[in-house]
């Protein structure tokens, strides 16, 4: 008994091929954003020599240098005073003049002990005052008091008290005074002396903070070198490379973030692509072309960083128009969001960190840019298609970078310079487009508009060789396509890829074409002497051949799926009840089933229905569009009752639609012809150089012409 959890082998072996080629992917872009946000690191210190030399890879503030030069140029602010307290004056001179009293009472009193005195006088002091006059004293000490009165008046800023007080013993020394003496005239001007004009703090700061926001920032440039090899680092250099995150600093959070950023990128892609792109893990060729795409469009990135960060989008463009060409336009979509995140952390890195304005705009405008490519490539699949989607990509990108910009409240001049920048960004992905887009095909043998309109060309050697080997099944292969286009065109999958799968779902019938019976021409049934089992196989068979010529041929990947699934596993009715007739109710009827897989596609689907009804409808006798439609609606209800089309994705809306087509063409084929009477033709005037055809032959060009105007 079959376990309900074992994984068929097959979808095992595909499950295995997707987790390697993502494992790979996710590798490569963890590498790629990796070295993108983390600078090179140098083990460096102050005051020791550079290993190497090293550059600004940005452009970077030297800190130190720019904070010591707005140091000077606020130390060169001259202060700010307060208006004059004129009442200092009063108080200083009242406070000096009663000292001065004090010391000539104790020069009169004669008494060493001078407690009371609100100066300290040095015993070298007290002996020179004892031995001066009077008279000396006294003139020293109001030589003293009228200085400082003086200097008062005048006004004596903060912080100019020693100055002061250097001027007045200058000016008593030069007026020879003895020095001894100057110093207790001089402390007793020291023990009372105040400004009397003090700084005003607020004023002067203010004053200092405008010298200092008017010393612009000293900028190494990108491309400076910031330190030589074998020069002492500076603590300016240091900082500078600090800031660039050039030291030797442990970078294990910076690469952990990016290892779990591209973790959670790549699970979403598997996420939506298990949910809505189901089909895409049972072609690990076209998730391969996938991953590279997204490991493309990130290492593009870095190469357009060194231009201009808003130059960047380009990758992005880039990958949105292939994704939307080569796979599919959803897809490109989410793929697109998807990939913003990264490629906008490695436009937005700078020493002003990994998110600014540049990251924001970025983001913008893969959001804005995904939307306008689709709805232009969707029903447009030329080459040339990929121009207008760039320059539609190119003018959202300038309106998103100008909105961002005009908010932030940028200069004019850059806003405008990168506006123009992202606008180039979109014809540059266009152009870029157009030159890789037909290598990839070529690569991975890819189903786009270009190839399918390549494969039907008749002169192709398969389709060649049916027209001449087996003509009964090219001209069946015709009518199959002409109602398939018809059909998935109405249910909105892809016409083109209908019709050129129905061209080569048969080509496995060039093997053996006699034993098919649209090419036994001579009436010769080779089936009438083979035992029905072998018929069966013979027959069953075509698919596996015809998927084996179109590997040999290289056929894209859909259309070879086409000629495998195009009969699924359904049981070949007529060989089934000859044997049963021959050898009893013993015959198993998987024996005498077609090997599959079922359509699991529209398009294959439509292609399964499509050959089934042609065939059907050209032994109906007598048709016509009642006996038609029930032929095309019975046929149809028995491959869902048999299962076929349960791994198709088709809805009973589809299916009422592909039959009404399918009627729409066959009425055509089957059409009525009216009966051409037999009668003679006069024969032309002599003067035709022509000859009058024989009596009672038609002419070929009314034959053509009734037979255009037939109803």
């Amino acid at each position: 008994m079959k376990k309900p959890w074992k994984i068929p082998r097959g979808e095992f072996n595909g499950m295995i091929r997707a987790a390697l080629i993502a494992l790979v992917t996710y590798l490569l872009l963890f590498g790629l954003v990796s070295a993108a946000i983390t600078p090179q690191r140098y083990d460096i210190r102050v005051g020791m020599p550079a290993d190497t030399t090293i550059y600004a890879n940005e452009d970077v503030v030297d800190t130190v240098t720019t904070q010591q030069l707005r140091d000077a140029a606020a130390a060169r602010v001259d202060v700010s005073y307060k208006s004059v307290d004129e009442s200092v004056t009063t108080q200083v001179t009242s406070e000096l003049s009663d000292l001065f009293a004090q010391l000539l009472s104790l020069y009169d009193a004669r008494d060493d002990a001078a407690e009371n005195l609100s100066v300290q006088l040095t015993p070298a002091q007290l002996e020179a005052m004892f031995s001066a006059s009077r008279e000396t004293l006294e003139a020293l000490f109001n030589r003293a008091l009228e200085y400082t009165h003086d200097t008062l008046v005048s006004s004596l800023p903060e912080g100019q008290e020693e100055a002061m007080i250097s001027r007045l013993e200058r000016d008593l020394s030069a007026e020879g005074y003895d020095s001894e003496l100057i110093e207790v005239a001089v402390a007793a001007v020291r023990a009372c002396i105040r400004p009397n004009m003090l700084i005003d703090e607020e004023t002067t700061e203010l004053n200092r903070q405008r010298a200092r926001e008017e010393v612009e920032d000293v900028v190494c440039v990108t491309g400076e070198v910031i330190v030589r090899q074998g020069a002492i680092v500076t603590p300016a250099q240091y900082a500078m490379l600090d800031a660039l995150g050039k030291i030797d600093n442990d970078p294990t959070g910076m690469i952990l973030g990016a290892a779990l950023l591209m973790l959670a990128l790549l699970t979403a892609a598997g996420l939506y692509m298990y949910r809505y792109e189901h089909d895409i893990w049972r072609r690990p060729r076209t998730l391969l072309l996938l991953g590279i795409v997204y490991v493309l469009v990130v290492g593009l990135s870095l190469f357009f960083r060194i231009f201009n960060p808003f130059f960047v989008p380009t990758a992005t463009g880039l990958g949105l128009l292939l994704i939307t060409l080569l796979i599919r336009p959803r897809l490109a979509l989410f793929s697109t969001v998807a990939l913003s995140f990264p490629v906008a952390l490695i436009a937005g890195t700078s020493e002003n960190g990994l998110f600014n304005t540049v990251t924001f705009a970025v983001l913008l405008m893969s959001a804005a840019s995904g939307p306008v490519a689709v709805i232009v490539l969707r029903h447009r699949q030329q080459r040339t298609a990929a121009l207008l989607a760039g320059a539609l990509v190119g003018v959202s990108n300038f309106l998103c970078v100008l909105a961002v910009g005009m908010i932030n409240g940028a200069a004019s001049s850059d806003t405008a310079l990168d506006a123009l920048c992202a606008a180039g960004s979109g014809l540059c992905a266009a152009i870029l487009c157009i030159g890789v887009q037909p290598i990839l095909e070529w690569i991975f043998n890819l189903t786009t508009s270009a190839k399918l309109l390549e494969l039907s060309n008749p002169n192709q050697p398969l389709l060649r060789r049916m027209l001449l080997e087996a003509p009964g099944s090219y001209h069946h292969s015709i009518i199959v396509a002409n109602l398939a286009e018809t059909a998935a065109s109405a249910i909105g999958a892809n016409g083109l890829l209908a019709r050129v799968g129905a061209y080569y779902h048969d080509v496995g019938k060039l093997k053996r074409p006699i034993y098919f019976k649209e090419n036994q021409l001579t009436g010769d049934n080779p089936h009438d002497r083979t035992d029905p089992r072998v018929s069966a196989a013979i027959l069953t068979a075509h698919t596996r051949d015809g998927y084996q010529m179109g590997l040999k041929a290289r056929l894209p990947e859909p259309i070879l799926d086409i000629i495998r699934q195009h009969h699924g596993d359904s049981p070949m009715v007529f060989f089934y009840d000859k044997a049963v007739k021959l050898y009893g109710d013993k015959v198993d009827i998987n024996a005498f089933r077609y090997e599959g897989p079922r359509p699991r596609s529209r398009e294959a689907a439509v292609v399964m229905l499509a050959d089934t009804i042609e065939a059907a409808a050209r032994a109906l006798p007598n048709p016509d569009p009642e006996k038609v439609d029930a032929l095309i609606r019975k046929l149809v209800r028995a491959k869902m009752a048999d299962g076929q089309l349960d791994e198709s994705e088709l809805t009973f809306a589809d299916l009422d639609r592909i039959c009404r087509a399918f009627q729409s063409v066959l009425s055509g084929v089957f059409h009525e012809r009216i009966e051409y009477p037999d009668i003679a033709i006069p024969p032309r005037a002599e003067s035709e150089s022509e000859p009058a055809p024989e009596e009672g032959a038609v002419a070929p060009e009314a034959e053509t012409e009734d037979a255009e105007n037939a109803p």
